[in-house]
C-alpha cells in the first residue's frame, strides 16, 4: 500500500511539473563571468519557487537580466578594496498572458579586493526568498 501511494504521489508531482510554464534566464554578457553565474542561479531559484521550470535554452519565454554599475569607490588603506553599487534589472513578459512586460529592479552593494570580487559580493545580496524577489515573481504570474 505504501509503495502504491508513493508511486501515485510521484506521478502526480511529475504531471504537475510538466504542466507548469517553462522559461530560461539570460544574463547580459557585460556582467563578469562569476557574477553572471550567481545571477543565473538566483533568478532561476526565484522562478522555480514560483512554480516555473527553468531550462538552459530553447523557444521559451526568457527572463533577461542586466546589471549596471551605478557607483564605484576605492577604499584607501593598507589593503586596497573596491566598493560598487549595482542596479540589477530583470524583465520578462508576464506568463499569465497578454503582452505585458514585467520589470524588477534590485539595488545591491558589494565590497571586494577588485572589481570582479565586488560585483560577485554585490549580486550575492539578491536573495530568492526575499520579499522583493517574491513580489517580482508574483507580478510575473
Amino acid at each position: 500500500m505504501k509503495k502504491w501511494m508513493l508511486t501515485l504521489v510521484l506521478a502526480l508531482l511529475a504531471a504537475w511539473a510538466a504542466a507548469g510554464q517553462t522559461c530560461s534566464v539570460v544574463v547580459d554578457p557585460a556582467v563578469p563571468e562569476e557574477a553572471a553565474e550567481v545571477l543565473r542561479q538566483r533568478f532561476s531559484q526565484m522562478l522555480e519557487a514560483g512554480g516555473l521550470t527553468v531550462v538552459a535554452d530553447g523557444d521559451v519565454p526568457t527572463l533577461w537580466v542586466q546589471a549596471v554599475r551605478t557607483d564605484r569607490m576605492e577604499m584607501p588603506g593598507d589593503r586596497k578594496q573596491v566598493a560598487v553599487v549595482l542596479e540589477v534589472t530583470a524583465r520578462m513578459e508576464s506568463v499569465a498572458g497578454g503582452n505585458e512586460e514585467v520589470t524588477g529592479t534590485f539595488t545591491v552593494k558589494g565590497v571586494g579586493d577588485d572589481d570582479a570580487d565586488a560585483w560577485l559580493r554585490a549580486v550575492k545580496q539578491i536573495l530568492p526568498r526575499s520579499k522583493a524577489a517574491q513580489a517580482f515573481v508574483k507580478q510575473l504570474l
